[in-house]
This record gives structure tokens, C-alpha cells and sequence, in this order.
């Protein structure tokens, strides 16, 4: 199952790829990297999403249901126990829709790969890691048993699970943003306040930290308090931890005060146009993987403040494209957004803050996969 150096025969049909998601919401993070992987004559992508999945992004995938797949949960026994019993389905459609490399993605989709990789099939398996795992054993044997090539998305993922990269069977290819945004001319913030406009964008789930920056803002003298605002956007999954934990932001908002300086603006489609309203980007996250909110805001001309953990460490140059703070630290990140509101910003400019990060464009990113699938042992097909 592993990757070869070989090049495979030649092909007439383009490489169908199946990637193993089990999402059950249409809510952007890995989803958001997978639309760029846009069919070619080359590739033909669909994935594997939940049986419950509504689309509401474009552009449109070409989706596969399973009433067994989950693509996150925090047991561990539970995910593996949905896919095996996804496991006979999914077969199936890999047959039925003569699939030449099945590519997991979420960890329901690990799991389903490991059990993939334990049967008899010759269907190649890849396996893109975009989360910081505690069972990093786990993951770290996975990829050395040589029975799937693992991606992992950073330099920093790699250290995490203890990885050197192998070509073709342990790779670094990053989280991938719109190519679009690299076309179109930097737009400069539209001031329409004398404040600065600090901007967050995500899910609002417990991990991502977004109480830090209410933490940080009450922590500031008024005076400096009073030259930010931030604006959140993202929705609230409907899973009853991320609702409390929405619920709690709306709460400490209003118990300190700070609802003259935060937003909580809810969904959107237009994180382009979030972005460019705003003069700086903030993520809390700790051990973010590789934001794809991110990248678009760098790309975008937008510096960032992020904790110094995760991927954000391989993206934002700090003091430069943006500041790091101490993860878990409020106190710290006040004192970066206190550097802003007393004018001192990072140095890098508008355009260079794009060009660190166009190597993450989806057009960049794909073709490296596409250089990965064809190292693959692909079964050779003609018209």
C-alpha cells in the first residue's frame, strides 16, 4: 500500500481520487482544501462525506455517502468502530466507481484507511493529517509501517508525530487557499473608523480559543482598549459543547463590558470581503494545523497575530507578517495587541505579506499531489 519511487505505467483515463472525509456539516476547514483540488484532465476528485451532508459551498464536489463514516469524534473506539462497519460500503464504492487512490482525510477517515490497509485491496492509500493528535503513536507507527503515505501538513506537524520525510511515503505538502486571492489587486483597509479592526474567522468550538481575545481585550487599559474592535465570523455547529460554548462568549461579552469592542457577526460566505474590512488578523487556536483563514488573510495582505504553536509558526514570520503570542497566555496577547493600538506594527508590507504565503495556493498545492499520486503503484487503464 505504501508509495514508490516508480513511475507507473502510462494512462489514457484521468487518476479518480476518492477522498474520505465523513462530514456531516458543509462548514469550510478541511472541506475548504479539498474544493481546490479542482478536476483536470488529469484527476477526477469525489469524496466520501456522511449519509446526513447538505452542500451549501461551491464549488460543488462530486460527493459519496456512508451512514457509517464520521469524520471526528473523541473517542477513538467509536471512530474506528464506524468504520468498520463503513468499511464493506466503502469497498464497494471504490469498485463501483473505479477509484485509483482512496485519500483519507479526517481521523474517521485514518481509521477507515487503517482498516483498509489490513485487506487484501490494491488501491493505493494516502493519508493527509491535519490535526495535532494525542495518540501521537498511533499515527507515528501509521506512517512507518509503509502501508499508506502520510502527509502531514508542516514542518512542526512533523516534529509533533515524530516524522522525517520520506518522498512518497512520508510527505510536508501544507493546507492549501483560494488561488484566486493572488490574481486579484491588494485592496488597502477601508478605514471608516479611527479604530483599529481586529478580524477572527472560524468555527465557534471550544478549541479554537476565541475567549482568549475577550480575555486580552479586558486586560487592556480603557484607553488603549478603546482604539480596537474585533469582529468575529463563523458559525456555531450544532453539537451541544460548541453551542455552550457560543453561548459562554455572548455571556462573558456582556458581564465585561465588551460589547462596545467585540462582534459576534455570525456565518459567512465572504471571508474575502471580512478580511479586507479589517487592518489585522487574529487566532487564538493553540496547535492550529495550517489555517486556511489564515493563509487568506496573509494572501490578502492582512498581518496576523497567532499563538506561537502549531503551523502557525511555519507561516507567520514573526515581527514581520505578524506577532506570535505565548499559546494559552492572554496576557501576552494583550501585550501585541497593546503594540498595535500604541502604532507598532509588524514590518512587512502588504505585498509581502501575500508573497509568504503564495507557495499555499491551491493551484501550488495540488500540483505537488498531483506529483505524489502519479509516484503512486496506480493500476494501468485504457480507454
Amino acid at each position: 500500500m505504501s508509495g514508490s519511487s516508480q513511475a507507473s505505467p502510462p494512462r489514457t483515463q484521468p487518476v479518480r481520487i476518492l477522498h474520505l472525509l465523513g462530514s456531516v456539516e458543509d462548514d469550510g476547514g478541511i472541506l475548504s482544501v479539498v474544493r481546490q483540488a479542482r478536476d483536470s484532465d488529469s484527476f477526477l476528485h469525489s469524496v466520501l462525506v456522511h449519509g446526513r451532508f447538505r452542500q451549501r459551498r461551491s464549488p460543488e464536489l462530486r460527493l459519496e455517502r456512508s451512514r457509517w463514516l464520521i469524520a471526528e469524534s473523541d473517542s477513538h473506539p467509536r471512530l474506528f468502530l464506524r468504520a468498520f462497519l463503513a468499511a464493506p460500503g466503502l469497498l464497494g464504492i471504490v469498485r463501483r466507481g473505479g477509484f485509483d487512490v482512496v485519500h483519507a482525510h479526517s481521523r474517521g477517515g485514518f481509521a477507515l484507511a487503517l482498516i483498509l490497509s489490513r485487506l487484501p485491496m490494491r488501491t493505493p492509500l494516502v493519508f493527509t493529517n491535519h490535526t495535532y493528535a494525542r495518540r501521537v503513536g498511533l499515527y507515528r507507527d501509521a506512517a512507518n509501517s509503509g502501508r499508506m503515505t502520510t502527509v502531514v501538513l508542516t514542518p512542526a506537524m512533523a516534529r509533533h508525530y515524530g516524522l522525517q520525510a520520506a518522498p512518497g511515503r512520508i510527505e510536508v505538502i501544507p493546507a492549501c487557499c483560494d488561488p484566486g486571492l493572488f490574481e486579484r489587486p491588494l485592496q488597502p483597509p477601508r478605514r471608516s473608523s479611527p479604530r483599529i479592526r481586529l478580524v477572527g474567522v472560524g468555527n465557534l468550538v471550544r478549541w479554537k480559543k476565541w475567549n482568549l481575545v475577550l480575555d486580552a481585550l479586558d486586560r487592556l487599559p480603557v484607553p488603549l482598549r478603546q482604539r480596537l474592535h474585533f469582529t468575529l465570523w463563523g458559525p456555531t455547529p450544532q453539537d451541544p459543547d460548541s453551542q455552550a460554548f457560543a453561548a459562554g462568549l455572548k455571556a462573558d461579552i456582556g458581564r465585561r463590558g465588551l460589547a462596545p469592542y467585540v462582534r459576534l457577526a455570525g456565518p459567512t460566505n465572504d471571508v474575502r470581503g471580512a478580511v479586507e474590512d479589517s487592518d489585522v488578523f487574529v487566532l487564538p487556536s493553540t496547535n492550529e494545523p495550517c489555517s486556511v483563514a489564515l493563509m487568506e488573510a496573509l494572501a490578502l495582505g492582512r498581518p496576523a497575530v497567532v499563538s506561537s504553536s502549531g503551523g502557525n509558526v511555519d507561516i507567520v514570520r514573526d515581527g514581520s507578517t505578524g506577532r506570535l503570542f505565548r499559546p494559552d497566555d492572554p496576557e501576552d496577547l494583550a501585550r501585541q495587541l497593546a503594540g498595535f493600538a500604541e502604532g507598532h506594527w509588524p514590518t512587512a508590507s502588504p505585498d509581502q505579506c501575500r508573497e509568504s504565503v503564495r507557495h499555499h495556493s491551491g493551484t501550488a498545492v495540488w500540483e505537488r499531489y498531483g506529483r505524489l499520486y502519479r509516484q503512486l503503484p496506480l493500476r494501468p487503464r485504457g480507454p
